[in-house]
């Protein structure tokens, strides 16, 4: 091969690995002008061919570098590849046979072997597989994070933990190994661990913006806010455009309780990237929930003025902010323009669904829901939605789709056999949840206020209470499935499939509320559950004690963005002990109260089993 030619060829692989895989192609072509069935530019022709498109063609070509060269595993795996990515698994699997057949010592045609079945979720298979590559390429870190990744499909974490400090034992320097070692301990509840790993894979190399929000959760999870709010800090001034790291800086920086500008480095970050729509959204999202309404209209003119993109959230924010100022009429001009280009995005068409309802359209506001249900029976805000236009318009549906008698359940959950109390269960259980406690003030997007509320999902962490509240909440709920109706034409009963297994539950979420002197739960939903929950673990004596509703739990008054002033369905006073369950579109919220005692809750969103 002549160096031109080879200087050409590497070339294109520059073009591959750049994106360019049209001008890729067109190289090749010229290269196989000047040396007809050379099997790397066939190769590279193929891939050119399948980065830009051209399925047909990247297959005939992929079969040409195979005649060209049939002794060479690397044509074979490369059209293996192009094989599983068309979901052409049985095709693919004989091409990397025969790749086996004649390599077969070669650790990527067995790892390929193995990333085939892992797309087919055939575990046992895979993790034969990418053993072998291990074996054969123990310091090859890719074969140690896949054979990971397989243990933990297998819910087997100690041995996905196991295969990871393995692989760092042959590659102690492999950063992403590190990462991986740093995810499956912060799984497993070791937050101390986990962040001292993340911290090892940046010192080595991994600097991505996943990387210091993971380690900031992390930090947090393991009680210091002050450590999380310093990574989160470090990562967006290393990756200042990232909105989700930005986000979670500003949601530690409200949850340390410190009095400062909590949107400072966002505000920096827009003008540094001016251009970034969703750094602006979330910059506006944030400056409304910190009760910055009166600035969002100029921020939303600098947007503008700087030269950012007019995408739809933004023109929602903008309408929305009319809305904010009186402009309730244009506002609602403004939003159906937006949703007529936007028919198929359900962020627009829940905020345009929300401003009908603020200008009393309910017709219009149902039957927009309707609509959209069709598409998405099972969309949480636009149920809630449509239930308080059907309260509006005095539609009898509104019983059918809501009905606060039967669909709000008040549930016993008993006690652990081994308390001789319920009483004694529930003050240990109080004991462990403050502990976990770790914000000084309420999170900035959920609908706590006065209060605070922990971080992740519950039933993760190891303490023995909680894994045992999350059984007897299993029973206790499995048990109030049983006695629920079912309907396959109502959005709420028709979900129930009343599992006869406890552990059959599937729990989308599940925090603790502690609330303080005069704290409360705004109006709202739960968008991502089917049933969400309240379980009373401590109150106050004035709300246990008290004749009025001081701390209840109140059904069906709307969030007080719709601006209605509706009275609520159902009031529910809240015992110790007791867990009350209700669909996740029914607008819920809790009473204000007084005292120097807290309030103490567990709530988890339920989804239907599998």
């Amino acid at each position: 091969m002549n160096p031109n030619y080879r200087q050409s060829l590497q070339q294109a692989h520059q073009m591959l690995r750049a994106g360019r895989g049209a001008d890729c192609a067109q190289l090749c072509q010229q290269l196989l002008q000047q040396m007809p069935g050379e099997a790397n530019a066939l190769q590279l022709l193929a891939l050119g061919q399948q980065q830009s498109g051209d399925v047909v063609g990247a297959d005939r070509t992929f079969q040409a570098a195979i005649a060209a060269s049939p002794q060479q595993p690397q044509a074979l795996l490369a059209y293996a590849a192009f094989l599983r990515q068309q979901a052409r698994f049985d095709e693919a699997e004989k091409q990397l046979q025969k790749a086996l057949a004649s390599a077969p010592d070669s650790p990527d045609v067995w790892q390929a072997l193995a990333r085939l079945h892992y797309q087919q979720e055939n575990w046992p298979e895979a993790m034969r597989c990418i053993t072998r590559a291990t074996e054969l390429a123990p310091q090859a870190p890719p074969f140690w994070e896949l054979a990971a990744a397989i243990a933990q499909k297998q819910n087997d974490v100690a041995q996905a933990l196991a295969l990871c400090q393995k692989g760092i034992a042959h590659n102690p320097k492999a950063p992403r190994l590190h990462y991986s070692l740093a995810q499956l301990l912060r799984q497993e509840c070791d937050f101390e661990e986990a962040a001292a790993a993340y911290q090892k894979a940046l010192n080595l190399g991994f600097d991505q913006p996943d990387l210091y929000r993971n380690r900031a959760e992390a930090l947090l999870d393991a009680g210091d806010i002050d450590a999380a709010l310093a990574c989160a800090n470090t990562g967006v001034e290393r990756f200042p455009g990232h909105p989700l790291l930005q986000r979670t800086a500003a949601q530690l920086s409200f949850s340390s309780g410190a009095k400062r500008d909590h949107l400072e480095k966002l505000r920096a970050a827009v003008k540094r990237e001016p251009r970034n729509p969703a750094l602006w959204q979330t910059l506006v999202q944030l400056m409304k929930r910190l009760g910055e309404e009166s600035d969002v209209e100029k921020t939303l003119r600098d947007a503008k003025r700087l030269g950012c993109p007019e995408t739809a959230n933004l023109q929602v924010l903008a309408a929305l902010d009319m809305a904010q100022r009186g402009q309730e009429t244009a506002a609602l001009d403004r939003l159906e323009q937006i949703s007529s280009a936007n028919p198929d995005d359900s962020y627009v068409q829940h905020y345009y669904a929300m401003q009908l309802l603020r200008c009393k359209e309910a017709e219009r506001a149902e039957e927009l829901c309707a609509q959209w249900l069709l598409k998405a029976p099972f969309d949480q805000t636009l149920l809630a939605y449509r239930g308080t236009a059907l309260q509006l318009m005095g539609d009898p549906r509104e019983d059918w789709l809501l009905d606060y008698q039967r669909m709000v359940v008040p549930v016993e959950v008993p006690a652990p056999p081994e308390y001789a109390t319920r009483e004694a269960y529930f003050e240990e259980l109080t004991r462990v949840l403050e502990d976990l406690h770790h914000s000084n003030a309420q999170p900035i997007e959920q609908s706590v206020r006065g209060g605070t509320q922990t971080n992740g999902f519950l039933f993760r962490l190891k303490e023995p209470l909680l894994r045992g509240l999350e059984t007897q909440l299993q029973l206790a709920i499995a048990s109030a499935l049983q006695t629920m109706p079912t309907d396959e034409d109502q959005p709420f009963w028709s979900r129930n499939t009343r599992p006869k297994l406890a552990s059959d539950l599937r729990m989308a979420g599940a925090w603790s509320v502690r609330l303080r002197d005069q704290g409360y739960h705004a109006n709202h939903i739960h968008p991502e559950g089917w049933i969400s929950s309240a379980l009373y673990i401590s109150l106050p004596d004035e709300v246990q004690e008290g004749d009025g509703t001081e701390g209840h739990i109140q059904f069906g008054r709307p969030m007080m963005e719709l601006g209605l002033d509706l009275a609520p369905r159902r009031v529910v006073k809240p015992v110790v002990g007791t867990l009350v369950l209700f669909p996740s579109y029914m607008w819920h919220g809790t009473l204000p109260f007084h005292s120097d005692q807290s309030r103490i809750t567990v709530a988890f969103d339920l989804l239907p089993g599998a």
